[in-house]
């Protein structure tokens, strides 16, 4: 997690009624991206840093189940740039807000992806699974 998706997750979900997300994320392990990992309550936890890349990969190396990052575009692209995102999971909502901050930061290396599943709901939301297959070659 991010920082700001931490302290935002962590104002809610320890206090939220029980609920199956809600106990697998008080449960989980949270690998939160922080200089500031003394000030961080709602465990378990592990601060990751300051070396976002290394930190990561040691993760990764590690047995236990799969990492998931929601929300921080910041992250996402980092991860993506250093090859460390193995799926994309995009969540499409019928709805146009008309302004709000790009889901990829700037400067972020165009990307290929493979269509993995798509499940629609009856209230129109659209989840898509990529797997990330690679850099964008050149044609």
């Amino acid at each position: 997690l991010g920082r700001r998706t931490y302290d935002l997750w962590s104002g809610f979900w320890p206090r939220a009624p029980s609920s199956p997300m809600g106990d697998a994320l008080n449960a989980a392990t949270k690998y939160v991206v922080t200089h500031h990992p003394d000030s961080l309550e709602w465990g378990p936890f592990e601060g990751v840093g300051p070396d976002l890349v290394e930190g990561v990969r040691r993760i990764k190396s590690q047995d236990g189940p799969g990492l998931v990052l929601s929300g921080s575009s910041t992250l996402t692209s980092t991860l993506l740039e250093h090859g460390l995102a193995d799926e994309v999971l995009l969540a499409v909502y019928p709805v146009l807000l008309g302004t709000g901050k790009r889901f990829f930061a700037e400067g972020t290396p165009p990307r290929t992806f493979e269509l993995v599943s798509t499940q629609a709901f009856p209230s129109g939301i659209i989840f898509t699974t990529y797997k990330v297959a690679g850099p964008l070659k050149a044609a």
